[in-house]
């Protein structure tokens, strides 16, 4: 339908550009998202590798048995760093999925945004389809009217 004439024009047409831009920071969240879930499966299978050598190492020192003091004392530094590197991704993977969660807030506010903008459009669309009927309304009652005159002036009035 035609917006000439519409008086709120501008208005629908801010509500449509509206609904473009929330629908384009929705699918930029989502992309955000996506990034942060990965970023997240990334240090999952990082801390994950990490403890898998951490067991394989302990299970080849109980195998090797007793040893030395000074291979004692490397072990336990290599103990004491593989502890503090776990500690390190476990602060990484933490962080990450708190990311995860703010980019899922994120999607939900713009998904949340998108709706209501459209809601909008769509309002100010119906608007603009109940005046277009009242003008087509006024020009059918114009018309019928103008009708009425002219058969009454041509063939005279019936009072």
């Amino acid at each position: 339908m035609s917006t000439k004439g519409y008086p709120l024009r501008a208005a629908r047409e801010l509500r449509e550009r509206a609904v473009d831009d929330a629908a384009g920071a929705l699918a930029e969240v989502i992309a955000a998202h996506g990034e942060a879930a990965a970023v997240l499966a990334g240090a999952e299978e990082t801390l994950a590798s990490h403890e898998a050598d951490a067991d394989a190492f302990e299970r080849r020192e109980a195998e090797r048995g007793p040893s030395s003091a000074a291979v004692f004392q490397q072990v336990q530094h290599y103990r004491e760093a593989r502890a503090q590197a776990r500690q390190q991704l476990r602060d990484a993977l933490a962080a990450a999925r708190l990311v995860v969660e703010q980019r899922a807030d994120a999607v939900r506010e713009a998904r949340e945004a998108l709706a209501t903008a459209r809601a909008e459009a769509e309002a100010v669309e119906r608007h603009e389809e109940r005046w277009q009927g009242e003008r087509k309304r006024a020009a059918e009652k114009k018309e019928e009217l103008e009708a009425e005159d002219t058969v009454q002036a041509r063939w005279g009035r019936e009072d």
